[in-house]
């Protein structure tokens, strides 16, 4: 580098410093303390980002950096696709850690969150979500989708009246990180007789609805990093009744269900005991109570990296909903209807056809300029399923997030197979980058080719899966041939067999296919350094700029 171009590099380095409001960080730029030593399994010489077809197609991006650092203007989007990895947010959380505290003020916003808690599935580890009443399901995983996806390629329905999401941001962080402005709630309702309400300090806000796009566009007065979303029915009247009919319902029926237990345990027992406290099911809160679901990424006996013990879990779990739904929609007892002919009343209209609303996702934003990174994964996704026959609303979705980066992490699941399928997996990627090129022409791709991971073929026994080092290849194929990066992960972690080194290590799990926490921001701390070095080099390599001379003074005479 020449004298020109360090003094450049410095001056440039120092403006991105000031412009993120960082006077008081010692830290340079990618310089953080990253001690890989210890892994000398670990292949440090490779991870950079690896530009097989050239890096002409990241200039549009690099620039609308350059004009966010140096200009303070516009907000850059990046997205993360993949799956468990993903799903789970420990990597991409860990990038985007490093994006809002290395370089405090460019937060433009969380982007796409979701409650997944109300699937029955485990929520990202980077905020919680809860929910009230009594929920249902589609994802892009499995075998039947019942409603059109978006980008996050999941979806949940409910007709209760009492349905309530809280999604907290800042739930696991020391200090506050988020203070969003700006909601987007992609959803819909069936009949149009059901309006999301978004709570701000006891207060109701209702959103602009963008027919079109089947959204709403809620506007805080104030910054939050809490969002609590309520779900009005058209007809208060029957939102009320039905909702105290469904809580008097589940009320008799566990007082019933612990009597029946109480009776069969214990023959001898002549009376019943009612006083006994019913167990209402896990996933039914009563109005006004606190009774919320636990957040799911912190309950349940299963890993929640564990992609086929949190389907079962889900199984099960959807078992007990619909539990919960027959116990909603029993009718009175011939005696309590004797005693009070309203039961008998609300017994028809909870029967009737209640009004339903559909979640596919929330884009939470400031106005603020910088940077938002969004992370969109399903545990067991493989690349086929963010198609268009299985996610048809990612453009509907998109187009108010259009990103300027997008890393693609799938592959894991695709290549967890006995015969690989190279060019059927450069087929799919053809299939699905030719989507996402249609909602932003001039967006930059990285790929990250699959970490190493064993095949199991017996109860404990575990062998070397060569179809790691047969998805990378194909990776380098699609990265030439689309003028994309990749981060070449595999190769990073020491090629064929060594998840078995990262697992002696304690950075991966015994399923030697998910990382520990440890492992997920050690690789989440190692891409952000190739990130952010690629684009130092980027800045390295502007043209050095003249210095403008001061204008002239004027004379003053004495």
């Amino acid at each position: 580098m020449t004298g020109g171009f360090k003094k450049l590099f410095v001056l440039l380095a120092f403006c991105l410093t000031a412009f993120l409001n960082a006077k008081d960080l010692n830290i340079a730029p990618g310089s953080y303390p990253l001690d890989i030593s210890k892994y000398d399994f670990i292949d440090t010489t490779l991870n950079i980002l690896q530009f097989p077809g050239g890096n002409n197609a990241f200039e549009p991006f690099f620039k609308k950096l350059d004009t966010l650092v140096f200009e303070n203007r516009g907000q850059v989007r990046i997205l993360h696709v993949g799956g468990s990895h993903l799903q789970a947010d420990v990597i991409s959380g860990r990038i985007r850690e490093h994006l809002i505290k290395e370089y405090p003020g460019a937060n433009a916003g969380r982007g796409f969150i979701f409650p997944y808690s109300a699937a029955k599935t485990n929520t990202p580890s980077t905020y919680a979500s809860y929910y009230k009443g009594i929920w249902d399901m589609s994802k892009n995983v499995l075998r039947e989708v019942k409603k059109p996806l978006g980008v996050l390629g999941i979806a949940v329905s409910t007709s209760d009246p009492r349905a309530e999401i809280s999604i907290l941001l800042d739930r696991y962080n020391n200090e506050p990180m988020w203070g969003e402005t700006r909601f987007r709630l992609f959803g819909y309702s069936d009949n149009g007789d059901v309006l999301p309400v978004l709570r701000v300090d006891s207060a109701d806000i209702y959103g602009v609805l963008d027919s079109a796009s089947q959204s709403y566009l809620f506007t805080s007065p104030r910054p939050i990093d809490s969002i609590q979303i309520q779900f009005r029915w058209i007809d208060s009247l029957k939102q009320a009744t039905v909702a105290q009919f469904i809580t008097d319902s589940l009320v008799q029926d566990s007082i019933a269900r612990a009597n029946a237990d109480s009776t069969l345990k214990d023959s001898a027992v002549a009376v019943l005991d009612t006083t006994k406290k019913a167990e209402i099911p896990r996933n039914v809160a009563l109005p006004g109570s606190a009774n919320i679901a636990l957040d799911s990424m912190f309950q349940g006996e299963c890993d929640v990296l564990d992609s086929a013990c949190l389907a079962q879990e889900e199984a099960a779990s959807n078992k007990s909903t619909e539990g919960a739904i027959a116990a909603a929609g029993v009718s009175a007892s011939a005696d309590s209807t004797v005693k009070d002919s309203a039961v008998s009343d609300s017994a028809t209209l909870i029967k009737s056809t209640r009004p339903r609303f559909t979640l596919t996702g929330i884009l939470s934003e400031t106005e603020n300029p910088g940077i938002t990174y969004t992370s969109v994964g399903i545990n067991g996704a493989r690349v086929p399923n963010y198609y268009k026959e299985t996610c048809p609303r990612i453009e509907n979705e998109l187009k108010f997030y259009k990103p300027d980066l997008i890393i693609f992490a799938i592959g894991i699941n695709d290549a967890n197979v006995e015969h690989f399928d190279a060019k059927g997996f450069i087929a799919n990627y053809d299939t699905l980058i030719t989507r996402f090129k249609a909602i932003n022409p001039d967006a930059a791709f990285i790929f990250e080719t699959n970490n190493d991971m064993f095949r199991k073929v017996k109860k404990r026994r575990y062998v070397q899966h060569p179809n790691g080092e047969l998805a990378r290849q194909a990776f380098f194929t699609i990265a030439k041939r689309h003028k994309a990066a990749i981060w070449d992960k595999f190769s990073i972690m020491g090629g064929l067999g060594s998840m078995a080194k990262w697992e002696k290590a304690d950075l991966a799990k015994g399923d030697k296919v998910h990382f520990k926490l440890a492992g997920y921001n050690l690789l989440g701390d190692m891409f952000y350094k190739a990130f952010i070095n690629a684009y130092m080099e980027h800045i390295a390599n502007l043209p050095a700029q003249e210095p403008v001379a001061p204008p002239p003074q004027p004379i003053i005479s004495k």
